[in-house]
C-alpha cells in the first residue's frame, strides 16, 4: 500500500493525477474512518477542482468538502472544518456551507486550543463569518488577527487568497481585503560608480523608499547605489534578501573593495542584516565566470525572488534603479519593463575618476541559457514535435538540448508534457557555453528530471526564480531536494 505521505509529495509536485490513482488502488478512499485519509482526499479532489470548470468543478469541490468534514468529525478540529465549509460555497452548496460555518464558529467558542496560533484563531473566524454573509465582523475577526502577528505575511496572504475565492463566489467586492495585504517587494538595482556626496541622491532615495513602502527588498551589494539603496530599505525596517554572483568574500573583492575602504565597513554590515543570503557558486568543474554574465545571472534571480514573494504574499513587485546620466538601458531592466511591473529610477552623475569593474576571466564564450533535460522519452515522440527535433542530443536513454530562447524550451516542454503526461523533464538555467556545457551542468539536469514522477517540469531554486519572469507568470513550488555529486539540491516544479 502506498503510504500517505507519498501520496501527498507526488500531489505537490505536480502529478495530481497519479497522486488520485495511487491513492484509490490503495485503497485510501475507501478508509471513512481514517482522518489523514480523508483529509488527504479532500486536498486531491480540491487540486482536481482547480484544473476543472463547469459542472465538474462544482462536484469535485463538492466532494472535497465533503471529505473534509468527514475528517473533521472524527476528530473536532477548525481545520478541515473550515475548508469543508468554504469547498461547499464553492462547490454550489451554500446552505452546506453555512451548516459547517456555524459548526466551525461554535468549535471556535467552545475550545479556545483550536487554531495553529492566535493569528489562524482569528482568521478562521472570519473566514465562517464571511461565508454566514457577516462581513463586517468578519472585518473586524480579520484586522484583529492581523494585529496579533502583524508580520505574519503568508498567513495573511492565504487568508487573503481564501477570502478572494468566497466574495468572488458571493459577488462581492473584495476591495477592502487591500490595507490588510503584506507590504510590496521591491527589487533594487543600480551603478556602481556614482557620486554619494551629490547633494540630493540619499534624500531621493528616501523618499522613493517612503513612497513605494516595500517590506522586503531582492539584490546584490555592489559599492555605489546596491549598498545606498539596501542601506534605505534596512533603516525603513524592510527585509533584506541578498543575492550575490560570487561568494561573499570574492564579490566584496571585485566589486566592494576597488572603489573605496569606506564602503567595505557598510558591505559587511549589510551582509549582516540580510534575513537571507544566496550566493550563485559555480560547480566544481566551471572556470570563475566573467563579471558582467555574472551579475546578469544574478539580477535575474533577484528579479525573480521579488515577483515570486509578492504572489506569494498576494501583494506588488515593484523595482528601484540607479542609473548612470544617459546610461542606456542594461538587458536586466529591459526584462523588468517587460513583466508589466511597476519601476521607479533616478538617473545621477558619475564620478569623474570612475572605473569599471575588471572582468576576472577572460573567457567569453558563455552566456545565460537553458538545459531542456527529457529522460526515458522514445526519440520517436520528440520527431512529432512541431518544433525541430535534430536540435535535441542523446545522452544514453536522454535526449536535451541547449538554448538561449527560454521561452522556446518550455513551449517545447508543454508539448512533450501534452503527447506523453509521465514524461521525466528537467529544464535548468545557468551560465555556460551552448555547444559545449560543462559535464556537471548536464548531470545536475539529469540528475533532475530523473528524480521526477512524470506530469510536471522540474528545476533548481534559480532556475525557477527566473521561470517566473517568462511570459505566461509561471508559477513554481518547492517539492523537497535530492542529493548530487556536488551536494544537496533544492528541486522545484514548474506549474
Amino acid at each position: 500500500m502506498t503510504p500517505l505521505h507519498q501520496i501527498l509529495s507526488i500531489a505537490r509536485a505536480g502529478n495530481p493525477a497519479r497522486a488520485w490513482a495511487l491513492f484509490r488502488s490503495a485503497g485510501w478512499d475507501a478508509r471513512p474512518d481514517d482522518r489523514k485519509a480523508l483529509t488527504l482526499k479532500g486536498r486531491l479532489l480540491k487540486d482536481q477542482a482547480k484544473a476543472a470548470s463547469g459542472a465538474d468543478r462544482a462536484w469535485l469541490y463538492g466532494e472535497a468538502a465533503e471529505a473534509y468534514a468527514a475528517a473533521a468529525a472524527l476528530e473536532r478540529d477548525s481545520y478541515p472544518l473550515i475548508n469543508g465549509a468554504t469547498l461547499a460555497l464553492l462547490g454550489g452548496r451554500p446552505e452546506r456551507a453555512h451548516l459547517l460555518a456555524r459548526q466551525t464558529l461554535a468549535l471556535l467558542e467552545s475550545d479556545p486550543a483550536q487554531g495553529e496560533n492566535v493569528y489562524w484563531r482569528a482568521a478562521t473566524r472570519a473566514e465562517a463569518l464571511l461565508l454566514l454573509g457577516d462581513e463586517t465582523a468578519a472585518r473586524a475577526a480579520l484586522a484583529d488577527g492581523i494585529s496579533k502577528l502583524p508580520r505574519a505575511w503568508e498567513d495573511h496572504a492565504a487568508t487573503i487568497g481564501q477570502f478572494e475565492l468566497i466574495l468572488a463566489e458571493q459577488g462581492k467586492d473584495a476591495g477592502w481585503l487591500d490595507p490588510h495585504r503584506p507590504p510590496p517587494s521591491l527589487y533594487f538595482s543600480g551603478i556602481i560608480g556614482l557620486d554619494e556626496a551629490a547633494a540630493t541622491i540619499l534624500q531621493d532615495i528616501d523618499a522613493i523608499i517612503a513612497r513605494e513602502q516595500p517590506g522586503f527588498g531582492f539584490g546584490a551589494l555592489a559599492a555605489g547605489a546596491d549598498i545606498l539603496i539596501a542601506e534605505a530599505l534596512h533603516k525603513a525596517g524592510a527585509e533584506l534578501h541578498v543575492i550575490l554572483p560570487y561568494p561573499v568574500d570574492r564579490f566584496r573583492e571585485l566589486s566592494v573593495e576597488p572603489f573605496g575602504d569606506h564602503w567595505l565597513v557598510r558591505y559587511d554590515a549589510l551582509v549582516e542584516a540580510a534575513v537571507r543570503l544566496d550566493v550563485l557558486t559555480e560547480l566544481p568543474d566551471e572556470e570563475e565566470r566573467s563579471i558582467g554574465v555574472a551579475v546578469e545571472l544574478a539580477d535575474l534571480v533577484a528579479m525573480g525572488q521579488c515577483v515570486r514573494n509578492a504572489g506569494v504574499l498576494k501583494s506588488r513587485p515593484k523595482a528601484f534603479t540607479i542609473t548612470g546620466i544617459d546610461d542606456t538601458p542594461r538587458h536586466q531592466h529591459l526584462v523588468w519593463a517587460d513583466t508589466g511591473h511597476d519601476q521607479s529610477s533616478i538617473s545621477v552623475a558619475r564620478k569623474a575618476d570612475h572605473q569599471s569593474i575588471t572582468a576576472p576571466s577572460g573567457e567569453k564564450r558563455r552566456e545565460i541559457a537553458a538545459i531542456l533535460w527529457v529522460d526515458g522519452l522514445d526519440r520517436d515522440v520528440l520527431s512529432q514535435l512541431p518544433e525541430d527535433a535534430s536540435a535535441f542530443r542523446s545522452a544514453g536513454d536522454a535526449q536535451y538540448m541547449i538554448s538561449t530562447n527560454i521561452a522556446e524550451l518550455l513551449s517545447i516542454s508543454r508539448s512533450l508534457l501534452q503527447q506523453n503526461a509521465d514524461s521525466r523533464i528537467s529544464v535548468l538555467i545557468d551560465i555556460m557555453d551552448p555547444q559545449r556545457p560543462a559535464a556537471s551542468l548536464l548531470e545536475q539536469a539529469g540528475d533532475m528530471a530523473r528524480a521526477s514522477s512524470g506530469g510536471a517540469v522540474l528545476t533548481d531554486y534559480k532556475s525557477a526564480m527566473i521561470l517566473t519572469l517568462e511570459p505566461g507568470r509561471h508559477a513554481v513550488e518547492e517539492i523537497g531536494e535530492i542529493q548530487t555529486a556536488p551536494g544537496p539540491l533544492p528541486l522545484w516544479k514548474l506549474a
